[in-house]
């Protein structure tokens, strides 16, 4: 009686305003919530609250702020919310807050405490390290932490490895491997892997193959104890992990390595890219020489890791993650939640997995995950001015809206810092993943990973005065920005993006800005900037693709625009192509020529009478190419000039001229639609710009450019969030 008096002083008490619930980490186990006696757990607080609801003391449409204490709260399992734990409106959300931001942290992990923590001295251990890691590699018993029987690594995997994982001060660690920081490469496959099973489309299962390894290093690795490769196996944007079963002489040949498993595509199973397959060796001890870098002995169940520094300071984190759930999940669907503050860190699985209407995720950091960052999926909601970092897979995925219907999500992703993510899932793990409806991308930066930054699909998104760089670093035939396969893309706006810095295949060009694949429609490019971009655009073969007023800047191809849909047997066929290249079938599955999709999209509708295996409707108009090297717009062979749409007022500017400079010219057949701007190899000429070769676009007064191409409207710089740890950056 006494507790449930208190409760309700304390509810009282704040009526007029929101109804605060406290919590705080140290507090003792019999809580009421009170500011004097906190719930000492985030459980505790989310059934104090459904009790007090029940009870009458907060009313249904009351506002609640969950006030979180400044410390650590380490999870067992994964925070369940479901529908009785929301708000009742947008004015009257229920809350989970930080009583200081950036101070309350939700942990899913066990600390390995540096008092347990200790060199390694064994002289068998010594024996296997190298060499120069001897006294900077440290060692622990963490039989308390891992109760259960360990199970093996598995032996095939996409993403993250078995669990648990490690982290070390805010960082993904990573397995003991060789090379530290790239790969290593074969050049000869003995054998491919046998198809096993065939599939539609012609996909296959593959048997293990085997390559020619001839580097000595192998010989040093226990291959019957357990070594594990990543590798691109066979194409240069398909990734995967594989123990390896065997090194040695195999039917006479020499260096020989062959692979425990199969893995999509086999081995150099038709490259497409690099000829060298690419590859490192990781989970080796005999390999654990730099910070960051572990080990685990599942049997015996010692830890081994390199501190940051070689030496373990007593402030150091470390944490060993096993939790194979979201640190926050929702059953169903939630209405008017709102986080704001917190951090979520260290977590084998998902940071925050929500779905819902009107959830806001505000201020926010959510770092070191062995699966995703966020998927927050439903309509009106927002995720703004949070970090995503050091993540294995996706950064963020959200989802809404309705495509069938067209109804929009009004879903707004905005002002987040997304770094170092797709960490473990090498490719096809975007910093943002979006689908469905009408779902805005705005002022965001995202940089530094292997693969793509944004991967998107569906209708009338609007991704604008985004920042991207530093991603595509290890990948090819990839977009920063990537769609593809889908007539029915259709309403989609980029308008603004600055895309910049990208890893490149040197002269292959075969990373891209923006990656229309496979004959994707119906996306409009307006007003972006592509600077050092092994090629800014590329039209895979579709249509309706307008390209007005881009800046692209020393690109090795401005754009392209090819004519696979009129020349790739995959086109609209089961046999060549499968399910996934069923183009028409896409488009019928949601009426496409009926209803709000023919009055949305009359040129869709009437697809199949007009052509509809040639790239039409994608104009290209009053773009500037800057210092491009290769190719500006290059056309398909077979392109339909006399069907295609405009190809006009592109202005072409060479600041050190054409005498003996590598320059792109026009294409004859469309040459008129170019105007040349040539400076000297003695004079430079900026044309107007302020310094386009570092990245400044910022026109000068009376720009002679703009004169040249008094259509080209100036673009909102201003609005555009400056490189991460840039002094203009905003502070996160």
């Amino acid at each position: 009686m006494k507790r449930e008096l208190i409760a309700g002083i304390a509810v009282a008490a704040v009526a007029a305003g929101a109804v605060e619930l406290h919590v705080n980490p140290s507090a003792a186990p019999d809580g009421d919530g009170s500011a004097a006696r906190p719930f000492a757990t985030l459980v505790g607080a989310r059934d104090g609250l459904r009790a007090a609801r029940k009870a009458g003391t907060v009313t249904k449409d009351a506002r609640v702020d969950i006030v979180l204490a400044p410390g650590d709260y380490v999870l067992a399992a994964g925070l369940a919310l479901d529908a009785q734990d929301g708000g009742a409106s947008a004015d009257a959300p229920v809350t989970w807050k930080a009583a200081r931001p950036g101070t309350a942290r939700i942990v899913g992990a066990c600390r390995v405490p540096v008092a347990a923590c200790r060199p390694v001295t064994d002289p068998a251990v010594l024996a296997r390290l190298p060499e120069e890691a001897h006294g900077k590699v440290y060692e622990a018993d963490v039989a308390a932490l891992l109760p259960a029987e360990q199970p093996p690594m598995a032996e095939r995997f996409g993403a993250t490895p078995t669990a648990p994982l490690l982290f070390i001060n805010h960082k993904i660690a990573t397995l003991a491997r060789w090379p530290n920081d790239d790969f290593t490469s074969f050049s000869k496959s003995v054998d491919r892997g046998a198809v096993l099973k065939r599939h539609a489309g012609n996909s296959a299962e593959y048997g293990p193959g085997a390559f020619i390894y001839e580097n000595p290093r192998a010989k040093r690795w226990n291959f019957a104890q357990g070594v594990w490769m990543n590798g691109y196996w066979t194409h240069d944007w398909d990734n995967y992990s594989v123990r390896a079963a065997a090194y040695g002489v195999e039917n006479g040949t020499n260096d020989v390595v062959r692979l425990a498993t199969g893995v999509p595509y086999g081995v150099m199973g038709g490259t497409w890219g690099r000829k060298g397959r690419r590859f490192y060796v990781f989970n080796l001890l005999d390999e654990l020489d730099v910070p960051n870098e572990w080990y685990l002995d599942r049997v015996a169940k010692k830890l081994y890791f390199y501190p940051p520094n070689g030496t373990l300071a007593a402030t150091d984190e470390v944490f060993l993650a096993s939790l194979n759930e979201p640190l926050v999940k929702t059953a169903g669907s939630i209405n008017h939640l709102r986080l704001q503050g917190l951090v979520f860190e260290y977590t084998y699985n998902t940071g925050l997995s929500l779905a819902g209407q009107g959830i806001q995720v505000l201020d926010c950091r959510v770092m070191c995950c062995g699966a995703s960052g966020m998927s927050v999926h439903g309509n009106r909601n927002v995720i703004r001015g949070c970090e995503i970092a050091q993540v294995a897979r996706v950064g963020l995925s959200v989802g809404g809206g309705d495509r069938r219907t067209l109804q929009r999500a009004e879903t707004v992703v905005e002002d987040n810092h997304i770094h170092d993510f797709s960490m473990m899932q090498r490719t096809y793990a975007a910093g943002v993943s979006v689908s469905g409806c009408g779902i805005t991308l705005r002022a965001n930066v995202i940089h530094d990973a292997p693969h793509m930054a944004v991967i998107y699909g569906g209708n009338e998104h609007v991704f604008e005065y985004n920042n991207v760089y530093r991603v595509l670093l290890e990948t090819g035939d990839a977009g920063a920005y990537y769609t593809g396969r889908d007539w029915t893309t259709q309403g989609n706006v980029l308008r603004f993006n600055y895309t910049h810095d990208l890893g490149a295949e040197g002269e292959l060009a075969n990373t891209m800005g923006f990656y229309f694949d496979d004959c994707d429609c119906g996306d409009a490019v307006y007003g972006n900037i592509f600077h050092n971009v092994a090629r800014g655009i590329l039209v895979g073969g579709g249509r309706d693709h307008p390209i007005r007023n881009n800046i692209f800047s020393r690109c090795l191809v401005g754009l392209s625009i090819d004519c696979r849909g009129m020349t790739w047997k995959h086109w609209n066929s089961m046999e060549h192509g499968g399910p996934s290249w069923m183009l028409e079938d896409k488009a019928k599955a949601l009426s496409y020529t009926n209803g709000v999709w023919a009055e949305r999209y009359p040129r869709l509708a009437d697809i199949m009478n007009d052509y509809p295996r040639e790239p039409l409707y994608n104009p290209v108009e009053e773009n500037i190419f800057i210092d491009c090297t290769k190719q500006l717009l290059a056309l398909d062979g077979k392109a339909p000039l006399e069907r295609m749409a405009s190809i006009a007022r592109n202005v072409v500017v060479n600041t050190r001229g054409t005498n003996g400079v590598a320059w792109a010219a026009p294409d004859k057949r469309i040459a008129s639609a170019f105007i040349i701007l040539n400076g000297t190899t003695n004079a430079p000429c900026s044309f107007g710009f302020a310094d386009a070769a570092n990245g400044d676009f910022r026109f000068l007064p009376g720009a002679e450019i703009l004169k040249v191409c008094p259509g080209f409207q100036v673009l909102p710089l201003d609005r555009i969030p400056a490189d991460a740890g840039s002094k203009t950056t905003r502070d996160r």
